[in-house]
């Protein structure tokens, strides 16, 4: 039985997504190709550059020191060594400050050429339906309506889908240490709250990690205007794009009132945004409430990945 139109139009947009995705994908990896071939360029440069620095002095200069015992063989040896230690340096510089910092002006660059493929298929990543964000179960539905046809409608395919996606370890662990490794390059957020008037406000704080996965903190004056926000217990947040665009968001979670001030906490603050308690005494960090955010989930979004992460069950 054919879909209605709205349905077909849905429908339709779905596959435009996965076209979309797909053209993302090809860019993605397009990138990480070109990444490669580049850092390989930079190490066979420096293989060669030494080796051939190395052929000089063996042949050029020290080759008639070296006539009494055969000179060709050691020199070889030498420019061989010499090539292997070009590969060790240049490792050694791209792991270096200049070396990450050459790599992510190329990955940059590397971005803005393929900037439309990757906006376009990031805008995709999400595809709502019913209020629902559907984007893991697209690919499942449009097989069950298109190829297999099974069902009737929409509502139908995606139930089955629900029931019988599989799951996937290795992809959680994965969502779990791309989280992990954003969130260890920023410690600035967006905390938008609604006040008990509905309306909605956003700003701009510093939070520290707790060690617990998707367990953060932040504080604020005991006689701020946000604590009223807070003890409502309905936020969202969104961390300061790190210098590559990457960012987590998420509006479940839990926040309270920790059971302790700011003075408890005080180190991983010094530790983590190093000059935050610059100025602050110790009178005052003892009265500095501190609130608890406990994600229960979040968005990992990047420009080659759009990852979602499960903390806690509700």
């Amino acid at each position: 039985m054919p879909l209605d139109p709205a349905e077909q139009a849905l429908l339709d947009d779905m596959k435009y997504r996965e076209l979309s995705i797909k053209r993302k994908k090809r860019a993605t990896d397009a990138i990480i190709y070109r990444e490669r071939r580049f850092r390989a360029g930079l190490l066979t440069a420096a293989a060669l550059l030494l080796s051939a620095l190395a052929a000089l002095i063996v042949f050029k200069i020290l080759r008639h020191l070296l006539d009494r015992v055969g000179w060709w063989l050691p020199g070889v040896v030498v420019v061989a060594l010499c090539a292997f230690v070009g590969v060790e340096l240049g490792r050694a510089v791209l792991h270096s400050r200049f070396g990450r910092s050459l790599m992510a002006k190329r990955e940059r660059a590397l971005r803005k050429r393929y900037a439309q493929e990757l906006n376009n298929g990031r805008r995709w990543l999400q595809f709502y339906y019913k209020g629902e964000d559907i984007a893991p179960y697209v690919p499942q539905v449009l097989y069950f309506l298109e190829s297999d046809q099974r069902f009737n409608t929409i509502d139908e395919a995606l139930a089955f889908a629900k029931e019988n996606r599989p799951e996937n370890s290795l992809l959680a662990a994965q969502a779990a240490k791309a989280f992990e490794k954003v969130a260890s390059e920023t410690n600035l957020l967006v905390l938008s709250s609604v006040g008990g008037n509905g309306v909605p406000s956003s700003r701009l704080m510093r939070f520290v990690k707790s060690g617990r996965p998707g367990v953060w903190y932040v504080s604020t004056p005991a006689e701020g205007p946000k604590v009223s926000e807070f003890d409502e217990g309905a936020v969202a947040v969104v961390t300061f794009p790190t210098e590559d665009g990457e960012t987590l968001n998420s509006n479940r979670i839990d926040i309270r009132r920790a059971p302790f001030a700011l003075d408890k906490i005080a180190d991983l603050y010094e530790e983590q945004v190093p000059g935050y308690l610059d100025g602050v005494s110790e009178a005052e960090q003892q009265r500095e409430l501190v609130y608890e955010l406990t994600l229960r989930s979040a968005r990992v979004d990047t420009w080659i990945s759009h990852d979602h992460v499960e903390f806690y069950d509700d």
